[in-house]
């Protein structure tokens, strides 16, 4: 009765109430039946000093052709536990073995004593029971005991979910990967890393992309919650667009040149000036031009005056951060960028 109990409240609505559900109660059914298999073997073993051998073939042979239909038992409910995925079913279903193993014992003790006329084989039979069903209650036992314990029960999942994640080109880095067993399902917490660039709804796009992915491929996993981070590359490459007196220009896709300045982790190792040709042509086309300057350079931000709709679009695009700049001195805007002293545009 408390198998059906543990598995009906594992997967009642009220389970459904809290963050991981009810289903460790199962791992608790299984360690309660893991402790009366002990005490069974225990109870066998404590028997046999006040136990008389004696040698009977019919109670032998009545012996061993009980413990079919527990055998059988046995069988029906590991199979139907592993069906449903209930730890707590299985575990009842080695409880019928220790049974088993018990019959086994002292039916075989029987025949063997009545074969050969020696009641110490009728000992050493119940002694091999008695290690049989030490070695259920330890299996049954320390699988729920992982469980409660957050232990892996199945050391092959994470590394699973870790070819899962990696099998995402989105994703930059994985941070961690935690699995949590509770009976017989499994929540699952990712931290991985991705482009920093990304807008909400792209990063949002990969995180539900793993999901659904990790819950398809691993049938045990119920919830599974991700968890970005931005990866930040330390290289930026900056666009000032520059005048003709060499100031920041106040219109950035009507400059007389943009300078581009590479940093990597905050220190200045490189600045180019890219000089483009003063042409009557579309606001749109300027806009293009700009962002083919910055795709060729692989800049990462832009510190501006000003830059219009049409090209903040472009640059959004290119996923290339805007900064607005708090003057017309280009050296003095590059050290407020570098101090983080600026503000998105």
């Amino acid at each position: 009765m408390a198998v059906f109990a543990a598995i009906r409240v594992s997967n009642s609505k009220y389970s459904k109430r809290y963050s991981y559900g009810l289903s460790r109660i199962e791992d608790l059914v299984s360690l309660a039946i893991a402790v009366i298999i002990a005490f069974t073997a225990v109870d066998l073993l404590m028997s046999v000093p006040s136990v008389t051998p004696f040698s009977n073939l019919q109670s032998g042979i009545i012996q061993l052709v009980s413990v079919i239909p527990l055998f059988l038992s046995g069988i029906v409910k590991i199979a139907g536990g592993k069906a449903i995925n209930s730890p707590s079913l299985v575990s009842d279903g080695f409880h019928n073995y220790s049974d088993v193993y018990v019959g086994l014992g002292v039916g075989g003790g029987l025949l063997v004593s009545f074969a050969t006329g020696a009641g110490i084989f009728y000992y050493i039979a119940i002694g091999v029971a008695a290690v049989g069903i030490l070695y259920t209650a330890f299996k049954i036992g320390k699988d729920s005991v992982i469980g409660i314990m957050d232990l892996p029960k199945d050391k092959r999942v994470i590394p699973t979910i870790s070819e899962i994640v990696k099998r995402n080109d989105q994703v930059t880095d994985i941070r961690s990967i935690k699995a949590r067993w509770a009976g017989p399902v499994i929540f699952v917490e990712i931290v991985v890393t991705v482009n920093s660039k990304m807008t909400i709804e792209e990063a949002h796009d990969v995180a539900d992309s793993l999901e659904k992915t990790v819950l398809r491929e691993i049938s045990d996993v119920r919830d599974v919650v991700i968890h970005i981070e931005p990866s930040r590359n330390p290289e930026r490459v900056v666009l000032v667009p520059t005048s003709e007196s060499d100031t920041i220009a106040r219109k950035t896709s009507k400059a007389k040149g943009y300078l581009v300045v590479t940093f990597i982790d905050g220190i200045r190792v490189s600045s180019k000036a890219v000089e483009v040709p003063q042409e009557e042509i579309t606001q749109e086309k300027n806009a293009q031009r700009v962002v083919s300057i910055a795709r060729q350079n692989l800049v990462t931000d832009a510190l501006v005056m000003d830059a219009g709709e049409i090209l903040s679009s472009l640059f959004a695009v290119n996923h290339i951060l805007i900064w607005k700049a708090q003057s017309e001195s280009v050296e003095e805007n590059i050290e407020l960028f570098v101090r983080d002293k600026l503000d998105k545009l």
